[in-house]
Order: structure tokens, then sequence, then C-alpha cells
């Protein structure tokens, strides 16, 4: 939306990671198509998330009220056009109870409810409050403030105008298409030397093998000449002059046949590096092609399954059109039906409204009689018997909450009801008159009732009202006494350097205890109290009661043996809190019962110690066996 685009980013926040690039389908057959297509792709389940929603779901079916003042939701900034993409982020995303604000403190004035009782709610539809800049939000649970910071970078695809970025990747796939076109012809133009480099090779290796051949067949003829002259014992007189002319030329031609030999070796070792290159290249480029022919035989498939589904659908429109021709035949009777109905409602009406009239000319009648004394008034009605088309038209039209089929069971009902009321009272009067005082005075006997009804239903408003009032104030009492309650264990447990709370819990008629053993270290915090002492265990249970006690307001308290697993310390403490909570409660009794030695207590007017003598245990039947203390 316009103006509001500083709230993108947390908006997709609060939309939640991937619920953008999800795909909605709305029937069984397209859902199975999208996951056969992203199998064949490579498409993972996160990449690649499907999502099927209910096809009634396509049309609007929301109305989202306007964000809170100050504030606005997700669906006041994004702005959806397709309903169907709409519904789903309602329905899988909650946007409309999302709340987006400029920061934490403004939001909590805008939307925070702080109540007496100390429980936090928000207002509105509102569930959830994002806050920017960096996505943190807060909601609030069972009353409780609930705070989440946001420590990942936001990221903005909501708003983004992406066209720049399809127009570049399309230049960017005819460039290299282009270079595909033009690695294909290098890579042509590469194996057309490589073959003319292959033939040459191979024809300057067959003359180098003729050559070197002739050159060893002149050593051979060579060797044997001389092995000749040498076995020879006269002085051959052949003239050697033409082979020695044969001899020379022979091995310049050896030595030409050596040089070209080491020209070409150097010129293949020289053209060896790029002939390696060029495979490389001839290589990589063959492998883009074949990946790209892989994926131009994935499209094609694609297309071919997308004419099959075209084909499918054009089967079907072309059943929904016969079904269309056959609803059109349909409707075009069921229009000369209506047609014919409407006539036999106007007929219908014209008899009602001619019986209405009756019916009034009758009433007309009997209250002139009633008022002349039973005495029939000539001239009372004006009204005429045959009633004008004026007079007609003039007769207000009720329409019933019922059928005719039913109106007429009605009817029949009540009139049975009718005959049968007559029967058990012995009615045998025909005169109106006499029926319509009988109506009169059953009216206003109704009307009485009707009354006292209406007061009974007043007075139990009253009393539903009152109740309420009086649970609210019973939990805001009940609330009152967990906060003093709390207040009191931690004041007493501070006299032992420890500290602690304790947790109401209503709902589940429960009471949980949290105890400090130090109140300057929270990492000595625990909530089981079988992790405590004896003693540490003693005194959170002494702390615990006094602190209740001071809720209840009982005239009378005793404890008895409260110090048994209590260390000396702990109980000199113990007493000590127990002895000032019971002089500043004056209009309470306390009645303490230990084992310990009391003899350095001070006593007072206010405090006083009874010492119960050891028993004098008797074996004789009927002897005593218990003592009692004299209190006067």
């Amino acid at each position: 939306v316009n103006g509001k685009e500083k709230y993108a980013k947390i908006a997709e926040f609060a939309i939640g990671n991937g619920n953008l690039d999800r795909f909605i389908v709305t029937n069984q057959d397209d859902l199975n198509f999208m996951e056969r297509l992203r199998r064949e792709v490579g498409c993972g389940h996160r990449d690649c998330s499907l999502y099927k929603i209910s096809p009634r779901s396509t049309q609007e079916k929301y109305n989202t009220p306007a964000p809170p003042n100050g504030v606005e939701t997700v669906t006041s900034v994004v702005s959806v056009d397709n309903a169907m993409v709409f519904n789903f982020l309602v329905d899988s995303c909650k946007i409309d109870e999302s709340a987006l604000a400029d920061s934490k403190e403004d939001s909590e004035d805008k939307l925070l409810n702080k109540e007496g009782n100390g429980k936090r709610s928000i207002r509105g539809k509102v569930k959830k409050v994002f806050c920017l800049p960096s996505g943190d939000f807060w909601q609030v649970n069972k009353g409780l403030l609930n705070i989440t910071s946001n420590d990942r970078p936001l990221k903005q695809t909501i708003g983004v105008d992406r066209s720049a970025a399809i127009d570049s990747a399309k230049h960017e796939l005819k460039a290299i298409q282009k270079e595909l076109d033009r690695n294909e012809r290098e890579v042509k133009a590469i194996k057309d030397q490589s073959k003319r480099a292959k033939v040459e090779w191979n024809q300057r290796n067959r003359e180098f093998a003729s050559l070197t051949g002739n050159v060893t067949k002149m050593e051979q003829l060579l060797e044997e000449l001389k092995d000749q002259a040498e076995t020879s014992e006269e002085v051959p007189t052949i003239d050697t002059t033409e082979f020695e002319n044969d001899i020379t030329v022979a091995e310049e031609e050896v030595e030409d046949l050596k040089k070209k030999q080491s020209t070409i070796s150097q010129d293949i070792e020289s053209l060896q590096p790029e002939v390696e290159e060029l495979k490389e290249k001839l290589d990589e480029t063959a492998s883009r092609n074949v990946k790209i022919l892989d994926d131009m035989e994935k499209v094609e498939a694609k297309l071919e399954d997308i004419v099959k589904g075209q084909n499918r659908r054009q089967e079907v429109v072309d059943k929904c059109r016969v079904k269309v021709q056959e609803r059109e035949y349909a409707l075009v009777q069921q229009e000369a039906i209506v047609a014919e109905s409407k006539d036999h409602v106007a007929n219908a009406l014209l008899v009602a409204r001619k019986v209405q009239y009756k019916t009034i000319c009758q009433e007309r009648r009997l209250e002139a009689k009633e008022a002349n004394d039973g005495i029939a008034v000539v001239g009372a009605d004006d009204m005429d018997d045959e009633p004008s088309e004026q007079d007609l038209e003039s007769i207000e039209i009720v329409v019933p909450k019922y059928d005719s089929k039913k109106c007429q069971s009605r009817i029949a009902n009540r009139e049975k009801k009718i005959e049968n009321e007559k029967k058990r009272r012995n009615l045998s009067e025909a005169d109106p008159v006499v029926a319509r005082d009988k109506y009169l005075r059953a009216k206003k006997d109704l009307d009485s009732k009707m009354e006292q009804i209406e007061a009974i239903e007043q007075n139990v408003k009253m009393l539903i009202a009152d109740v309420k009032e009086r649970k609210r104030r019973w939990i805001d009492f009940r609330s009152h006494i967990a906060q003093m309650t709390n207040l009191s264990f931690d004041e007493f447990l501070q006299k032992k350097n420890s500290a602690g709370r304790v947790e109401f819990d209503h709902d589940n008629q429960q009471l949980n205890i949290i105890f400090q053993k130090d109140n300057t270290d929270e990492s000595t915090q625990t909530n089981d109290v079988k992790a405590l002492s004896g003693g540490e265990r003693s005194f959170t249970t002494l702390s615990l009661l006094l602190a209740i006690g001071e809720s209840l307001e009982t005239p009378f308290r005793v404890m008895d043996e409260f110090d048994v697993f209590l260390d000396p310390v702990a109980r000199k403490r113990a007493l000590q809190t127990l002895i000032e909570v019971s002089k500043n409660m004056e209009h309470r009794q306390f009645i303490f019962i230990t084992p310990q030695d009391l003899s350095q207590i001070p006593t007072d007017n206010k405090l006083k110690i009874f010492h119960l003598k050891a028993p004098e245990r008797s074996n004789r039947v009927g002897g005593p066996q218990q003592q009692t203390l004299n209190f006067e």
C-alpha cells in the first residue's frame, strides 16, 4: 500500500518464512500434478511447498476490520488482489491478528490494557504486535506480557519490482544462447582442424616410414658390398663411381628426411598444448550441450503434459457446455412454471384480500354493536360488502413465516385444540359478542401474567448482574489475598537472608512454592521443595503458614513442634519471628508447643510460658495417665 512501505519487512516477517513461496491448489488433481512436477524437477518440500485450499475459499469470505488507532495490521499494509491468496494468508498466517507498530513503547501505549489485578490484555482482535526496526514482537498469554526479540536480519520481497530482473534474465538467456552457438561453431572448426592435422600426421608418418625403409635397404646393400670387397682376393676392378654417387644422394636424402622428421616432431610438440586445450573446450562444450538437451527434453515432457492436461480440460469444458445447455432448457421450463405459479398467487392474493375485507367489516359491526349495548346499529359500517379495487389495494399484505402446508397444519391443530377446549369447558356459545367478551377477559389475564413474567425476568437479570459483580469482587479479593500472602511469605524468609514467592494456580487448584536460599543470588533459586534440607523445609513451611494465617484471620492459632528439624540458628530466628508476629497481632491468640528449652526467652504480660512436667506413669488400672495444664 502506498505510504506504508516502511512496514513491508516486518509485515513479511509476521507472515512467516516460506508462506509467500507456496503453490496453492484447489483440488486433488492439481495437487497430484504439482507433486509429480516437483519430483521431476528435483525440488524439495521446503523449496516448493504446496497448500491445498477448499474450492469455496476462492471467493471472498473475510471482512477484516480496520486496524486500531495509531497502529497498522498486515491486512492494512499488504494489498492482496487475489481472494484465494488472501483467504490462505488469513487462515494459515493469521494476518488479521498481527499488528505493526513503529516502536514497542508506542504499541504498548496504544494496544496494551493493564487491569487492576496485574494482568494484561490486548485491545481488539490483535494477538501479536510486531515493532520496527528489527521485528521484535510481543503478545499476552494468560494475562502475562511475553516479549520476543528478533536477531535475524529482515528481508523484503513484498513490493519489490522484479520486472528489471526478469528482463535482465531474458537478455542473459539470449547471450548464453549466442555463446552456445559460437561455441558450437568453434567446436566444429576445432574438429575440422584436428581432422586435417591427423590426416597430415598420418601422411608424414607414412613418408617417414617409406624413407626409413629405403635407408635401411641401402645400408644393408652397402654392408654386403663391403663384405664382398673384404673377402675378395683380387682387387676389384669394378667401377663404383656410379654407386658412390647413389650412396651420396641417398645419404643426402636421409639427412633431409631426418631434418624433416625433427621439424615435424617440433611442429607436433608445439601443436600438442593447443590440441589439449581444444579437447578440453570440446569436452566442456559437449557436456553443456548434453545438459541443455536434457533440459529441453524435460521442457518438452512438461509441454506434452500441459497439452494432455489441456485436452482433458477441453473435454471437461465440452461436458460443462452440455450441462449448461441442459440447465438452460430446465431454466426455461422453470420460468414457465414460475409464471403459472405467479398467476395462482395473484388469484389467491385477491381471494385473501376479499376475505380480509369481509373480516374487517364484521369486526367493525361487532365493535359498533358492543358500543350500543349489543344492539345492532344501522349504517354503522360504511364499507360495502363488495369491495372496490382501491379498497383491496389498501389492505396490507402480511408475509407469513411458514409455507401454506405448514400453515394449514397449524390451523388444523389450533381448530382441534379449540374444539377440545370447548368440550372440556362445556362451551356451546355461538354468539360472537359473548365469545369476544370471553376473549377480552382472557387477554386481560394474559397481560397481567405477562407483566408478572417481565417483573420476574427483570429480577433474574438483576440477580445475574449481582452474581457477576460478586464473582468479580471475589476474584479481586482472592487476588489480593494471594498478593498479601506472597509479600508476607517473602518478608518472613528475608529474616533468614532468604527469599521466595508463592504461586497460586486457581485454575488447577495448586499451590507452588519457589525458594531462594540466598536472597542476593538468583542461582540458588529452586521450585522443588524436596531438594531442601529438613531445617530449610521446616522454616519455609513455617513462613508459609504465617503468611496464610495473615489472610485467613483465624482468632486462634496452634502450632505443635514446629522447630523439630531446625538447626539452632534457624530455631532461634523462627521462634523470635513467631513471638514478634504474635505480639503485633494482639487481636489473635497464638499457642506454640515445642519440646525445646525456652529458658532464655523472657516473659511479659503478653508472653507466658507453661512447662509441662514429666508424666507420672502408673501400671495400675485406672491410675493417672496424662497431666493437664492449669490456665487459671
